[in-house]
């Protein structure tokens, strides 16, 4: 799988790496000029049906 996260969830992100997920790390800077988290940051993302 794939995941987005902050860049500054080092430990987490390692763990995630380790059992083979993806991770796209965003700086954490970016927070404030999104308005939200990761989540809100990438809905304009297209994403296939399940």
């Amino acid at each position: 799988g794939e995941v987005v996260t902050y860049n500054r969830n080092y430990v987490s992100n390692a763990l995630l790496r380790e059992h083979g997920i993806l991770v796209h790390e965003v700086r954490s800077s970016e927070l404030s000029r999104g308005r939200g988290g990761p989540r809100c940051m990438s809905c304009p993302i297209v994403r296939e049906d399940i």
